[in-house]
């Protein structure tokens, strides 16, 4: 006999499916543009690098003819001298270029803003990087010339590889690949007049699709506010912009369905209503709005949390090998079935993946399952029996100090999983999820959380969930390094295991 399925469970089957669809489409977007992206600044600076040793060679090597000892050491000493200059120049290049936001694959500022910020990179760069060096008594005189046509040089080929990718995502929205949807909620005054701005300036790759409005029928509205998360699905929405801040009870609900999904959430604030016409639309911009920020886990946050799981996996998957060899042939020793258990569960943002394991279990648990479920011992979707038939007499001492998850180092490395985050549930769980529990999926689930250091078996899940959602919206590198000590005597200990 096949278990009941309630209609809220067939509903959340479907939005697990719409999450993820989102999701998988946001990230073939950010892939393709970190590959661009990459490809363009990589190719800039190997033309800073030509015009460097090209221009090195014109004006300073040339001046050196002649071919005896002292002067080949001269001119080793003076190559040296100049790529110190070249290294500070490019250090503070980069670091004032990512500030103004010129390294962005897209950027809402017209070119001659642009070339304005270049400028003044360039130029401070330069300036601080000779600073540096006189402040170090360096025995060299750089060449004056040299700079000055360096810093042009520099200025040109930042300028014009700035028009190249300008033209290549002209061509990408042309196409349709960075072309991003918009949905507008609400279709009043403010709402329209947003959706007038976007689609006059369509070289910022935004393109509306509709509105959703409970007041409002013609053409352009998509539907009522209640029909959100089909829309959502049905046009491919990447951004969503609510213009009725006063109708709260409306935000909420709304706010509440869909932040489970990997789009850009975006409120324009009430007071923009009260002075639209005091207001300018800048290119810089395309209107003032209230962004709503998941979590602090973005941007450069992401990028080193990232570098840091793929160092330490990396390096845990090596050291480890012993360990994985012991375990793998006690495992065949210990039961019948297989070395690694592999399952499927629900990663960030809805995104399925295969997690794996070493087996704990017979190599029938899973269907001897459905018989224990009466016998469960965790409240909510979870499924936990303390002393659970289907544990091997291995499988309990691996489970007990974490032994078997050290498979999932795999998973990190790949990127399904980092090592500080919420347990990845089953897809199962999350069918049963209500809206607040769905932002446990904000961010990459953990090989081990504030879960695994608070009790881990011993507490609820309601306080489970409410410690996943501190710490996606409460995340710092002092919080993973925290979480990641205290993980160690716990494992160790193995305290609240089974």
């Amino acid at each position: 006999m096949e278990p009941t399925i309630s209609a809220d469970q067939l509903m959340n089957k479907q939005k697990i499916k719409i999450m993820e669809s989102v999701a998988v489409r946001q990230l073939k977007i950010q892939r393709f543009q970190i590959i661009l992206n990459t490809t363009l600044i990589t190719l800039t600076y190997l033309l800073f690098i030509i015009a460097f040793l090209l221009l090195y060679k014109g004006y300073v090597v040339e001046n050196i003819n002649d071919a005896s000892a002292s002067k080949l050491a001269q001119k080793k000493s003076l190559f040296e001298s100049y790529l110190y200059l070249i290294g500070f120049i490019y250090t503070i290049f980069t670091v004032s270029v990512s500030r103004k936001g010129l390294f962005l694959l897209e950027s809402r500022s017209s070119l001659t803003d642009d070339f304005f910020k270049m400028t003044q990179s360039v130029l401070i760069s330069f300036l601080i990087a000779i600073g540096m060096l006189f402040m170090l008594k360096t025995s060299v005189t750089y060449s004056r010339v040299f700079i000055v046509t360096y810093a042009a040089l520099m200025l040109l080929i930042t300028f014009l590889m700035h028009v190249l990718k300008s033209l290549l995502i002209k061509q990408m929205h042309k196409s349709g690949k960075l072309l991003k949807n918009v949905l507008i909620v609400g279709a009043g005054k403010v709402g329209t007049s947003i959706g007038e701005h976007i689609r006059k300036n369509e070289k910022f790759g935004y393109r509306v699709v509709g509105y959703l409005d409970d007041q409002k029928a013609d053409h352009d509205v998509l539907g009522t506010v209640d029909q959100l998360e089909k829309i959502i699905q049905q046009f491919n929405i990447h951004e969503l912009y609510i213009t009725i801040p006063s109708e709260r009870q409306v935000i909420q609900n709304v706010l509440g369905k869909i932040k489970k999904y990997d789009i850009s959430i975006r409120i324009i604030p009430e007071m923009y209503d009260i002075a639209a016409s005091a207001i300018q639309f800048k290119s810089s911009d395309l209107y003032p709005y209230v962004e709503v920020v998941k979590t602090p886990l973005r941007g450069v946050n992401l990028f080193l949390k990232r570098l840091v799981d793929l160092l330490l996996s990396g390096i845990g998957l090596i050291l480890l090998i012993p360990v994985f060899v012991v375990v793998s042939i006690l495992i065949k020793l210990d039961s019948k079935g297989p070395i690694f258990f592999k399952q499927r569960r629900i990663g960030k943002n809805g995104i399925q993946f295969t997690m794996y394991k070493f087996r704990s279990m017979v190599a029938n648990a899973e269907e001897l399952k459905e018989r224990l479920k009466d016998q469960n011992e965790m409240d909510g979707p979870v499924f936990k029996i303390k002393e659970d038939p289907r544990i091997t007499k291995l499988g309990k001492f691996i489970r007990k100090y974490s032994i078997d998850e050290l498979p999932q180092l795999f998973n990190v490395f790949r990127g399904d999983m980092s090592l500080i985050g919420p347990r990845p549930p089953l897809v199962e769980e999350v069918e049963q999820y209500n809206d607040y529990q769905w932002r446990r999926l904000d961010v990459r689930p953990g090989l081990s959380g504030l879960w695994q250091i608070s009790g881990r078996n011993h507490v609820s899940f309601e306080e489970w969930v409410s410690l996943d959602i501190y710490y996606i919206e409460n995340w710092s590198m002092k919080l993973d390094t925290k979480i990641l000590l205290q993980t160690i005597p716990v494992v160790l200990f193995g305290k609240g295991a089974y």
